[in-house]
């Protein structure tokens, strides 16, 4: 009796263990028989109603049957737990198979699609990053050298400045950019708000861009009314419209024309146009997150690490303003800043 109600309660406890677990779970013999299953808890999951009365054959792709029962087989001779990764249905899953009873394995499966493009997104944003930072720093390096040397003119010698200021102010801007998208994660985000002429603003973050647009034969136009005065952090406001124009000038091609406007409109209202590629329709609505880099700046080979605009949107924000983008491909883009007063 007493032997019973051991058994019993150790049922129970292994019972209340498996449900516990948020995994899909199989129970298959040597024969690749599927002989029970219970669904996980997960939004995602294995298609449960195929499982009953099939085969791993039957669920999965040949090779992915054939690595199941190959760990299958593994784990009842003694050996470790086995993990194996594989694809169904779009979805990327992990599969983990432990020995249970005599000629029957447990195998738990778990979606791992939303981890996997994490890490893709992860990997991307380090290789975008290292790419950015070596830019620029092979830039300043080389102009430098050349400064040392006494055969270049003033004007020659003028133009080497230039360069090593525009590549000083891309690694300030990165460098800002990966701190406030550190400090935005840890809810640490601030913006010291002040009354302000943004005007003056943005005439001071329009010089830092004139060598830019000289450098890749860009006309740049000005075009800044007379503002009325709000309260605003001119720090983060010039932050913005310097994200914005770094990525006008990235897009638009020699030849081209970048504008940076400003007006009053119930507010203040700032634009930033250019006459490069445009964005396409469905790529618009990803602008603004975190890593996002369009499909047309992956094929044009523009650098980035996508943080730019998550970041003014945030900054925007803060300020109770909206930033948004007007654009149609192949004819430029547009992109707005309204802050209240």
């Amino acid at each position: 009796m007493q032997d019973g109600t051991l058994e019993y309660q150790r049922d129970q406890r292994i019972r209340a263990i498996l449900e516990a677990i948020p995994d899909d779970m199989l129970l298959v013999d040597l024969e690749g028989n599927i002989r029970e299953y219970k669904a996980g808890r997960s939004a995602t999951h294995l298609p449960m109603d195929r499982f009953l009365g099939t085969t791993l054959s039957e669920l999965f792709a040949p090779d992915v049957a054939q690595a199941l029962q190959r760990a299958a087989c593994k784990v009842l001779a003694g050996e470790p737990a086995q993990v194996l990764e594989f694809s169904l249905e779009s979805r990327d899953f992990e599969a983990r198979i432990v020995p249970m009873e005599k000629e029957l394995t447990l195998m738990l499966f778990r979606d791992v699609t939303l981890e996997r493009q994490a890490d893709r997104l992860k990997s991307e944003f380090m290789a975008a990053v290292s790419h950015e930072l070596k830019t620029p720093l092979a830039s300043i390096l080389g102009f430098s050298e050349l400064l040392l040397d006494d055969k270049y003119s003033p004007s020659e010698l003028k133009g080497f400045l230039e360069n090593i200021q525009h590549s000083s102010l891309r690694l300030k801007d990165m460098v800002n950019n990966l701190l406030d998208t550190s400090r935005l994660e840890a809810g640490r985000f601030s913006i010291n708000r002040q009354p302000v002429d943004l005007r003056a603003t943005l005439a001071q973050t329009a010089r830092s861009f004139a060598g830019v647009a000289k450098l890749s034969q860009i006309q740049f136009i000005l075009e800044l009314e007379r503002l009325p005065i709000i309260e605003a952090d001119p720090e983060r406001i010039g932050q913005v419209v310097g994200n914005l124009l770094s990525n006008a000038f990235k897009f638009c091609p020699r030849q081209g024309t970048v504008w940076l406007r400003a007006r009053a409109h119930g507010g203040i209202l700032i634009e930033v146009e250019d006459t490069g590629p445009g964005i396409p329709l469905e790529e618009q609505g990803q602008l603004f997150q975190r890593y996002s880099r369009t499909k047309s700046a992956i094929a044009r080979g523009i650098v980035g690490t996508g943080l730019g605009l998550y970041i003014s949107k945030a900054i925007v924000e803060a300020h109770q303003g909206r930033i948004w983008v007007d654009s149609q491909e192949d004819r430029g883009a547009k992109f707005s800043v309204w802050l209240p007063l």
